[in-house]
């Protein structure tokens, strides 16, 4: 066990763990079967990696896509760990390697796919060798509630009870309370070892921004990706193939270098344009959720998302994709009400039952609860923390400090209401209490100006006694007045078919008057003028870095064209080489000798070997002689 921290530091290049994940490690190692659940960005490939090497044989991981085996065996192998592959795509021959190297016993970590384990002449193979660990990755895919079902999963609990691992763990970024109870029986873990953990990200900056319109949600996104740090590369995420294409080329009329990436395209195009991103050949890729799944790019500063995604799950294991080298990031949700309409139809479109069906209700429960997150008054990162059952939810009250409804800056916008405000927002909160939540935001804003239309007509708001009561304000500063009740917690979006309004235990406390709140009064005044697209926090640098004052800002960018040129020379994405943490670390540090570099994150033994008499010299070259 001591030795677990030697070779991390020595095999992967990292000075401590992240949280969460040493006592997953622990429990791996020590031969407990364990479930753990840490979301996208928190490294829980490490929690079997890291007892793969540290423990004598071979680790199975089961894994669901060839793209994301790929990735990690690649990675695994420029630290200099043996590991495989063995997927329908490779070539015979290599297939033939690759089980003669397993089964001579050469390979300390092999992917496979859960059909390939449940082939007997493969089981036949891996009883030749003396077995490690049973690694279950993307282990909400065993339940049929996950939002990844995948039937083959199920194959696995079989193959536990034929061969018997002394060491069986599951992973997974988004299992909910309720598919963790569901992981153990059905992957035949006995007494279970559940750990949820590092779900928090404090170097992630979380933000919603609602808009009423298309077009102000477009010019919102320009907005952001214009003021993005120089050279922050950009991932956009949009519901539609049609958005993807058209957030792209946007971006292109600006002069970005930008391309869009969804499932309509041909692989062959698919891949040039991840490799171009994972390469730095692109400034924003704008891509459906066909896009991401095992890519590993660390130094993303802003992602934004073009609407609502399904889930909570879907939205954070997106999200987790940004600043996970640790050097901080940006996540912005973009969305209008009308957004709910577009996922509902999304989950519900070719199922026979519609709405009746049971995995669509479920699905449409999931939705509100991505949608009472982007319309909730409360701390964002609490709320994710809350929803995966992460204990580090406690420490997070009354806030996290890094997210916009925690920021100084939209605390300092919020005014003790006046008398005249406070009977203002009193009226308004008491027509929503008159619609008994069957009303969206339009309506009630209608209801409450006195707009004398058929809709209104026909659904009885004239006759109710709040008609009007805010006429003299004019129907887009009561749909902005809303925009604000909703963000203070007074107001919240519910139902699961169409987003509907309701008072929050806070909203009738106030509108009854017995109590008061700190208000971002709307910047419209009675209705004059439309608008303006608002952006929060538009003074700060999406996923800025806070630099070290000791750091050398030329020597930094310096290290960064050194390392594209290298990448390229050796056909690989630049972050493969070293990490912007692990840049900043040098162009701080200014190590001096081999043992110096030996130190810093990020540069292990193989890294050492390969780089470290050249990274000297180009530390201590005079700028002048750089060439």
């Amino acid at each position: 066990m001591a030795d677990l921290h030697h070779t991390l530091r020595l095999t992967f290049g990292h000075d401590a763990f992240r949280p969460g994940q040493e006592e997953v490690v622990r429990s791996v190692v020590a031969g407990r079967p364990t479930i753990a659940v840490l979301p996208t960005g928190a490294g829980k490939s490490l929690c079997y990696q890291l007892p793969a090497v540290a423990t004598a044989g071979t680790t199975v991981v089961v894994s669901p896509l060839i793209a994301l085996m790929k990735d990690q065996v690649d990675a695994l192998r420029r630290l200099g760990v043996a590991a495989a592959h063995l997927t329908s795509a490779d070539p015979p021959e290599d297939r033939h390697l690759v089980l003669s190297d397993l089964r001579q016993g050469r390979l300390k970590l092999i992917y496979v796919s859960p059909e390939r384990l449940a082939q007997e002449s493969f089981r036949g193979s891996l009883r030749q060798v003396q077995l490690a660990l049973l690694a279950v990755d993307e282990a909400h895919c065993v339940s049929a509630w996950g939002h990844d079902f995948r039937p083959d999963y199920r194959l696995i609990r079989e193959v536990v009870q034929e061969l018997q691992p002394p060491r069986l763990a599951a992973f997974t970024a988004t299992a909910t309370p309720e598919v963790q109870e569901e992981l153990g029986e059905a992957l035949g873990m006995d007494n279970a070892a559940l750990f949820v953990r590092g779900f928090h990200r404090p170097d992630l900056h979380l933000r919603v921004e609602r808009s009423r319109g298309a077009e102000e949600r477009w010019k919102l996104f320009e907005q952001l990706v214009e003021q993005r740090p120089q050279g922050a590369p950009v991932l956009a995420y949009a519901t539609t193939r049609r958005h993807a294409e058209e957030g792209a080329e946007r971006l292109r009329a600006l002069g970005l270098r930008a391309r869009h990436y969804h499932a309509g395209l041909e692989a062959e195009e698919r891949h040039g344009v991840q490799e171009a991103f994972l390469g730095d050949h692109l400034d924003a890729l704008v891509a459906t959720n066909a896009f991401g799944m095992g890519i590993d790019k660390p130094d993303i500063r802003l992602l934004i998302h073009l609407g609502l995604p399904t889930s909570l799950e879907s939205y954070y294991q997106e999200v987790g994709r940004a600043g996970r080298d640790g050097c901080g990031a940006e996540a912005v949700l973009l969305y209008q009400p009308r957004d709910v309409r577009t996922a509902e139809y999304l989950l519900t479109e070719g199922n026979p039952d519609g709405e009746h069906s049971l995995h669509v209700q479920h699905a449409l429960r999931k939705l509100s609860r991505l949608v009472r997150y982007a319309s909730g008054g409360t701390c964002r990162h609490r709320t994710v923390l809350e929803y995966f059952g992460d204990p580090d939810a406690t420490s997070l009250h009354p806030g996290c400090a890094r997210c916009d409804r925690c920021d100084e800056q939209v605390l300092g916008l919020r005014q003790p209401l006046s008398e005249e405000h406070h009977l203002i927002v009193r009226k308004a909160l008491s027509g929503v209490a008159r619609t008994h939540a069957r009303f969206g935001r339009g309506r009630v804003a209608a209801m409450l100006v006195g707009a004398e239309t058929r809709q209104v007509r026909d659904a009885g708001l004239d006759r109710l006694s709040t008609y009007g009561l805010l006429k003299s304000q004019g129907r887009a500063f009561v749909l902005d007045l809303l925009d604000c009740l909703e963000s203070a917690g007074l107001i919240q979006t519910t139902g699961t078919q169409y987003p509907l309004l309701a008072l929050t235990e806070l909203g009738v406390a106030v509108m009854k008057d017995q109590d008061r709140v700190d208000l971002e009064w709307p910047q419209l005044q009675h209705g004059n003028g439309s608008s303006p697209p608002r952006s929060r926090a538009s003074a700060r640098s999406a996923g800025s870095h806070e630099a070290d004052p000791d750091e050398d800002q030329e020597l930094f960018e310096r290290l960064r064209v050194w390392r594209t040129q290298t990448a390229h020379e050796n056909g690989k994405p630049p972050y493969t080489v070293f990490s912007d943490r692990t840049l900043h670390q040098l162009a701080t540090a200014l190590p001096v000798s081999v043992e110096d570099l030996a130190l810093i994150h990020g540069i292990g033994p193989a890294k050492l070997e390969r780089y470290g008499e050249e990274i000297l010299s180009l530390l201590h070259r005079a700028p002048a002689d750089q060439g």
